[in-house]
């Protein structure tokens, strides 16, 4: 079972842009320093704050997508894998690598990301149980600019956010989308 109930983890990539004065990143400590120099222009008065200190449970700084996949992800898994409900969130500004993150690179199988990943260990675990029965069903869902997008809505169906799909919270607390494709997965494929 997962150790808590919420983990936030931070993958960071840096790039030949990266702001390495305004950003102080340690992974042993996973803390997150951001230093934003005063400005000037607002005077000789001038109260803003400069230093800012986050603290995360993981953080993975410029790691490899197996790294992330088993430090953020796997436990989730292994927790559905026994029953407990589990959601990956990935957010981030565009262009941050979220999509990367998540589905990976189609170049070769070591940049395959989180989705492909949990799949191929949720088959494993369901094909090491040959004496209890499994289904398996999957929805892909993206958010973006508070719109919903079906990812799995059948060839021809138009999913640019203005579809019906809602967010609902049924009787018993739970919380689902309404329209969302549905799949049955027999296998990893």
């Amino acid at each position: 079972m997962v150790r808590s109930a919420v983990q936030v983890c931070v993958r960071t990539r840096p790039t030949s842009l990266f702001a390495h004065q305004e950003l102080g990143i340690s992974p042993e400590e996973r803390t997150v320093d951001v230093n934003i120099k005063k400005n000037p222009a607002m005077g000789v008065v001038n109260n803003i704050r400069e230093n800012f200190h986050y603290k995360f449970d993981k953080i993975m700084h410029n790691s490899s997508q197996d790294t992330v996949y088993h430090e953020c992800v796997s436990e989730v898994v292994r927790s559905v894998a026994q029953g407990y409900n589990g959601t990956v969130l990935v957010y981030g500004q565009t262009g941050a690598g979220k999509t990367y993150t998540m589905s990976g690179g189609t170049g070769n199988y070591k940049t395959r990301g989180s989705i492909p990943r949990a799949l191929q260990e949720i088959f494993a675990e369901v094909n090491s149980r040959p004496d209890q029965a499994y289904t398996v069903k999957l929805s892909y869902l993206e958010i973006y600019n508070e719109a919903l997008y079906d990812l799995l809505a059948p060839a021809g169906v138009v999913t640019d956010g203005s579809n019906d799909l809602q967010i609902i919270e049924d009787s018993k607390g739970g919380i689902s989308v309404k329209g969302l494709t549905l799949v049955v997965a027999g296998s990893e494929e």
